[in-house]
């Protein structure tokens, strides 16, 4: 117990540090906003569970009662996670979350599942409560408040980690339409969270429901899994926090157009478009000139906000135009006249690959 103590002193001192340093960002203060909070939380709740534990391992006194009020700041996380990436990948403005009652409902609910813990009664580590007791009806429903908002929170997590994939999907595709280098964009740390999240929902499943049919008992594997639970954790944080800290948000530049799902076809996306077949030819015969002529693709940080000022049009339509006339990407397009000029130069010259 001492050394998950320690560890768990290390994670929250690790989110607080992390904290500090977010909230005094003076820019892009709504993308970091998310992940300043989730590292806070993080640590307020990590920090008065290790001081209830110092105070009184088996107790439910007043510092255990305060941990499970603070504690539930931490059953934030999968949302505030899933926030950031949200604000990390938005195109220009980050807005307001769409009927956000949706995220609050289910976190209510867990939360004050979670604090049905408030009402067990002080006495019980003093060996359990005896049959005829009239409080043992009202610890088996606390019980119960518990295990319903266990799996409800299991639930949240999977959700959450559903809907960052499916955000973090369309970015990589929204990334190919408006650059030609994508390498620095990526976000591959969050897959690697993700997968670790996801491995760690799985395992903490498995071992919920081997207690629910007897296959062993929670005190059989405690120690252990205390153990693992708080490297995991700190582990975790400590990803977060190193590539958080220095991850800057994908769309930098102002916006093209706003991000559409990556299943809708180029005619339906551009329906309302001023545009004609013929000047969207012009476009892309200037989109053309560009590479072939001014060798634009050399440009190793090219966008497609640096293709549309350089042949005076805006980006929305010459993104019209590789869609639907060119019928490539941004990225294609770009990459495309790289290796043709590769191609090239090892042809009719001695550089080296």
């Amino acid at each position: 117990m001492i050394l998950v103590n320690a560890i768990n002193l290390m994670t929250a001192g690790v989110c607080l540090f992390c904290a500090h340093l977010l909230f005094l960002r003076r820019q892009d203060t709504e993308v970091y906003l998310p992940l300043a909070l989730l590292f806070s939380f993080q640590s307020a709740s990590i920090g008065a569970g290790v001081l209830a534990q110092i105070d009184d391992p088996n107790g439910l006194g007043p510092l255990f009662r305060l941990s499970v009020i603070i504690g539930g700041l931490e059953l934030t996380a999968p949302f505030l996670f899933w926030a950031y990436v949200r604000a990390l990948t938005t195109e220009g403005r980050v807005e307001r979350i769409p009927k956000l009652w949706r995220h609050v409902v289910p976190f209510v609910f867990v939360l004050l599942s979670f604090w049905s813990l408030l009402f067990l009664p002080s006495d019980l580590q003093d060996g359990g409560l005896s049959e005829d007791d009239p409080r043992l009806l009202g610890v088996l429903l606390i019980t119960l408040a518990i295990l319903i908002g266990d799996l409800v929170f299991k639930a949240m997590v999977v959700t959450y980690v559903y809907l960052t994939i499916r955000r973090l999907m369309a970015y990589r595709v929204r990334l190919k339409d408006v650059f030609a280098s994508t390498e620095n964009r990526e976000l591959t740390w969050v897959w690697v969270i993700l997968v670790i999240i996801a491995f760690y929902i799985c395992v903490s499943i498995a071992l919920t429901l081997s207690i629910w049919i007897g296959a062993f008992s929670e005190n059989s594997y405690e120690a252990g899994l205390q153990l693992m639970h708080a490297l995991a954790i700190l582990t975790v944080f400590w990803i977060i926090g190193v590539w958080g800290l220095r991850q800057r948000p994908g769309m930098t530049r102002k916006p093209v157009i706003v991000p559409v799902p990556p299943d809708q076809s180029p005619a339906r996306k551009y329906e309302k478009s001023a545009l004609d077949d013929e000047r969207i030819a012009r476009i892309a015969g200037k989109v053309e000139a560009a590479m072939s002529k001014d060798l634009l693709y050399r440009n190793p940080n090219l966008s497609l906000w640096d293709l549309a000022q350089h042949i005076g049009v805006t980006g929305h339509y010459v993104s019209q135009a590789l869609n639907t006339h060119m019928k490539k990407s941004f990225f294609d397009l770009v990459n495309e006249w790289r290796i043709k000029d590769a191609i090239k130069q090892l042809n009719s010259t001695e550089e080296t690959i």
